[in-house]
Order: C-alpha cells, then sequence, then structure tokens
C-alpha cells in the first residue's frame, strides 16, 4: 500500500524533531525509528488505529511515545494527514 504525507503531517515532524533534537539527539533519533516502524506498519493493517472525527480518519501512537499520527486509508493507499503530540487538539479535522 502506498504511504503518502500531507504537507501539514511533513511539517508537523519536522517541528517535533528539531524540537526533540535540540533537547535529546538520542530520543530524536528513537523518534524517526518509531515512525518508521508505525509507517512499516499501518500499511498492512490500515484498520488497527482507533477512529477520530469523521471522514475516516484514524490515530496511531508512535511507540510508547507522546505522539499520534492522525491518517486516512483508502483504497489508493494511506495518507498521513497530521503528527501531533497526544496533549495538542487533534480532534479537529486534519
Amino acid at each position: 500500500m502506498r504511504v503518502t504525507w500531507s504537507l501539514r503531517a511533513q511539517d508537523d515532524f519536522n517541528i517535533i524533531y528539531r524540537q526533540a533534537l535540540d533537547d535529546d539527539a538520542r530520543y530524536a533519533l528513537n523518534l524517526v525509528s518509531a515512525l518508521e516502524k508505525a509507517i512499516a506498519r499501518l500499511p498492512e493493517l490500515p484498520q488497527i488505529g482507533a477512529p477520530v472525527g469523521s471522514a475516516d480518519h484514524r490515530k496511531w501512537r508512535l511507540g510508547r511515545r507522546p505522539f499520534l499520527i492522525i491518517y486516512r486509508a483508502g483504497n489508493h493507499g494511506l495518507h498521513i494527514l497530521r503528527v501531533l503530540h497526544e496533549r495538542q487538539d487533534w480532534s479537529i479535522e486534519a
């Protein structure tokens, strides 16, 4: 299954990564690893994430980290809509 990213999701993760890198380089690399694992797993089991909001949006946690991938799976692939901290307002339409 093809995986695509919205520009907002790309920006979200870049911001998260840069902030983590400023604090702890090892943690930043662990975030990248968790993201890679999630992106590898989601196409295999696209319905694994919990439904959120409308329009078939789902959420999936980045391992044990407090970050969520908000995505939509369809016939044409999986589209990453946002990557947000769990305490951010992620319930709005992405």
